[in-house]
C-alpha cells in the first residue's frame, strides 16, 4: 500500500471544558469583543461560556502563556496589547516551522488531505475576492489547522496551535482587505505545490508568504508614531 494511502493515527484528543473555554475566550480577544487592556474577571467569563472556574482558569493560564493576557492577583485578567516587534519575531520562527510542516505534508498528506486543502484554498480565494473579512480569517484559520494535520506530527501540532493563534490576533487587528487576494494566492500556490509532491516548490512558496507577512507587518510599524 501506498503511505500516503495508509491510515495514520489520530492526532485529536478529546476536547475538554478548558478546549472550549480557550476557543471561546481566545476568538473573543482575536476578534477584539475583549479589547486590548480591558480587564475582566475568571466570575465573568465563567458566567458567559454558562462554565465552572475551573476550566476558564485553565484556558486562561494557557492564554497566558501565548501572551494574550496578563493575569494579576486579586486585581483580575488584562487583555495584552498587540505588539508589532513580536510579530516580527513570531514570523522568524514561525518560518523553518512552516517550511518543515509543507515537507512533511508533501511527503504525507493523504488523498482526502489534499481534498481538504484544495477545497479550503477555493473558499480563501472567494472570501478574498469579495473583502469578506470574518469569510477570509474563518477560511484561513481553517487552511492553517488542515495544514498542520496533513504534516502528521503531533509535537509541531501543539506548536503551530500557539503560533498561528498569535498570528490570527495580529492580522485580525492589522491586516488590510486589499491585501488578502495576494495573501490568498500565497496559500494557493503552496496547497498547489503541496498537491503535485513538489516538496521545494512548495518551500519557496512559504518563502514568497513570509516575505508578503514581512512586508505587510513593518508597514505597520512604520505608520506607529514615535514615542
Amino acid at each position: 500500500m501506498d503511505q500516503r494511502n495508509a491510515p495514520r493515527p489520530s492526532q485529536e484528543r478529546p476536547r475538554s471544558l478548558a478546549d472550549v473555554a480557550f476557543d471561546a475566550i481566545e476568538e473573543m480577544i482575536i476578534t477584539r469583543r475583549l479589547a486590548p487592556g480591558a480587564m475582566v474577571s475568571e466570575n465573568e467569563l465563567a458566567a458567559e461560556l454558562s462554565m465552572g472556574r475551573t476550566p476558564v482558569r485553565e484556558a486562561l493560564a494557557q492564554l497566558e502563556w501565548i501572551g494574550f493576557v496578563a493575569v494579576h492577583p486579586r486585581r483580575g485578567v488584562q487583555v495584552s496589547n498587540v505588539d508589532v516587534i513580536r510579530h516580527l519575531e513570531l514570523l522568524e520562527v514561525r518560518l523553518p516551522l512552516e517550511t518543515s510542516m509543507v515537507r512533511h505534508a508533501v511527503e504525507r498528506a493523504t488523498p482526502k488531505d489534499i481534498e481538504t486543502l484544495q477545497s479550503i484554498t477555493c473558499e480563501l480565494t472567494e472570501a478574498a475576492a469579495e473583502r469578506n473579512r470574518d469569510r477570509y480569517f474563518l477560511a484561513k484559520r481553517s487552511l492553517h489547522d488542515a495544514e498542520v494535520r496533513a504534516a502528521y506530527n503531533h509535537v509541531l501540532s501543539l506548536t503551530m496551535a500557539n503560533l498561528h493563534a498569535q498570528s490570527r490576533r495580529f492580522w485580525f487587528t492589522y491586516e488590510p482587505t486589499e491585501s488578502f487576494p495576494e495573501a490568498a494566492a500565497c496559500h494557493s500556490a503552496i496547497v498547489g505545490h503541496i498537491a503535485s509532491r513538489n516538496a521545494e516548490a512548495a518551500v519557496a512558496a512559504v518563502a514568497d508568504l513570509f516575505g508578503l507577512l514581512e512586508r505587510l507587518t513593518k508597514r505597520v510599524l512604520d505608520r506607529r508614531p514615535i514615542s
